[in-house]
């Protein structure tokens, strides 16, 4: 959450040195129904809904993975938009230690303390998983891509994160702050964008 807030406080930064909001009326994503429906499977994975549902424990991690596909998925059908490539290289990072463990993120078992409820935090001593999480241990595979690096004691939102946590912030920067300051392009009577990058610079979304 922590990292959602510094996109948009450089969206409003944008927007207060002459960036606006009407710049982004002509970007198109491609498929963005991908990111519905991974965000969907993730709120249903990673809370009581997948327990009133049904879902059991060993198929709760599969979808989570799906639901990570998906948004990989949609980032490299838009990949040629600014800031993309960092954010699709962030998620990189995380699906690979998320699917080199199991579908769980390793999560550092000391600040488990910082965000885990007293049943999740019975769960972790059993070495079980709280629901998409897993405490770290000798057999973590890709331990520095996980979720291992603590916030500041007055940040209260976001306790940990990852490395790839910090390269899709980078990433979301850089794609609201270019889509707020930069106007689409008129040539012959049709708007065109000039988010998309590639040999042809004319590209219409």
């Amino acid at each position: 959450m922590a990292f959602v807030i510094v996109v948009i406080v450089v969206a409003a930064v944008a927007l207060l040195t002459g960036g606006r909001l009407s710049n982004l009326k002509n970007l198109q994503f491609r498929f963005s129904w991908l990111v519905l429906a991974a965000v969907v499977l993730k709120v249903v994975t990673n809370s009581n809904l997948r327990y009133t549902l049904g879902i059991s424990d060993l198929l709760a991690p599969k979808l989570y993975m799906v639901s990570l596909g998906l948004v990989a998925l949609f980032v490299i059908l838009n990949i040629a938009l600014r800031g993309m490539a960092l954010i699709g290289l962030g998620l990189l990072g995380n699906l690979a230690a998320i699917f080199s463990n199991g579908g769980y993120m390793p999560l550092k078992r000391e600040y488990f303390m910082l965000i885990a409820s007293a049943e999740e935090l019975e769960k972790i001593n059993q070495g079980l998983p709280a629901y998409n999480y897993i405490a770290t241990g000798p057999h973590t595979k890709l331990y520095y891509l996980s979720d291992i690096f603590l916030m500041p004691h007055w940040i209260f939102i976001t306790k940990v994160f990852s490395i790839g946590d910090v390269l899709l912030t980078i990433g979301g920067c850089i794609f609201v702050w270019f889509f707020l300051k930069t106007p689409a392009k008129k040539k012959n009577g049709v708007l065109k964008s000039i988010g998309y990058r590639s040999n042809d610079k004319d590209t219409v979304l």
